[in-house]
């Protein structure tokens, strides 16, 4: 892939959720997909690849953290399934880094689907279900969840 062939994602006011924390992720999370795209194909870029990668899977852990606290303070019913969606994208993040640490170049129509899925999918749709509850929390539809092993979410 050469320089410039994918798509620059710019941040837009309609992207909000109406949390500065939450939309600062956002902004951070689209700066490194962005910062990818031209890196990707490049021959010994792999350095800058992998620095870039460390940070998007460092960075969408304290995200997807305070998101998932955030949406469970609030009372958003549907917390668990989100954060499921959540950890599939961990996933791809996580796949992605691994394929360049050992020294497999990434598919940038890998790349092209993560951007996709996260900003489209996810914070325009996904994300924008649970805005509502954030503007006006509903405390009192809290439920306690129990992960398999008994410990509490």
């Amino acid at each position: 892939m050469r320089e410039g062939t994918m798509q620059v994602v710019e941040w837009t006011a309609g992207m909000s959720v109406g949390s500065d924390t939450l939309d600062g992720h956002h902004r951070m999370i689209i700066d490194c997909l962005n910062r990818l795209g031209p890196l990707i194909g490049q021959s010994g870029r792999d350095d800058e690849i992998r620095d870039v990668l460390a940070t998007l899977e460092e960075f969408v852990l304290v995200h997807f953290s305070e998101e998932e606290q955030q949406m469970r303070a609030a009372g958003y019913p549907d917390w668990r399934a989100h954060k499921d969606l959540h950890d599939r994208m961990y996933d791809v993040v996580f796949a992605l880094k691994s394929d360049v640490e050992h020294g497999r170049v990434p598919e940038a129509e890998k790349l092209r689907t993560l951007l996709n899925d996260w900003l489209v999918s996810h914070i325009l749709g996904e994300d924008r279900k649970y805005v509502p509850f954030l503007e006006n929390p509903h405390p009192e539809s809290k439920q306690v969840w129990e992960r398999s092993n008994g410990r509490r979410y």
